[in-house]
């Protein structure tokens, strides 16, 4: 990893501790889980990742595609298996406006439970 992209990820991974999530490197990801709070899998934890490639202007600009397991099913989406982790899925998202005023993870993790809440298994 270039080193810009190592402090991005590294920074990523500690925003995430601030708010009570483990992640780790594996592969070509940042990999961690959340509780689903709405949707079908309510209540459930699972786990998803973002591309380390996608981390390289974090906290300035969010990545684009959520990772999750190919086990978790969406009614409408686009899934594309590069640079996922075997057996995952990437899903294209957009966030919206990214305002420096808000904290970046706060806004990544409910971008994140917006869209798993989306599923449908």
């Amino acid at each position: 990893m270039p080193d810009n992209e190592d402090k991005a990820v590294a920074t990523f991974i500690a925003n995430l501790a601030q708010q009570g999530i483990d992640a780790a490197v594996e592969g070509p990801s940042v990999v961690y889980s959340m509780v689903v709070v709405a949707g079908g899998l309510v209540g459930q934890t699972i786990p998803t990742a973002v591309s380390i490639s996608e981390l390289s202007a974090w906290p300035a600009v969010p990545p684009h595609w959520i990772h999750f397991p190919a086990s978790v099913k969406f009614v409408r989406t686009n899934p594309d298996p590069s640079d996922c982790l075997p057996g995952w899925l990437r899903h294209s998202r957009e966030i919206g406006t990214w305002s420096a005023d808000q904290t970046p993870v706060v806004r990544w993790l409910a971008h994140v439970r917006g869209v798993v809440a989306e599923a449908s298994s």
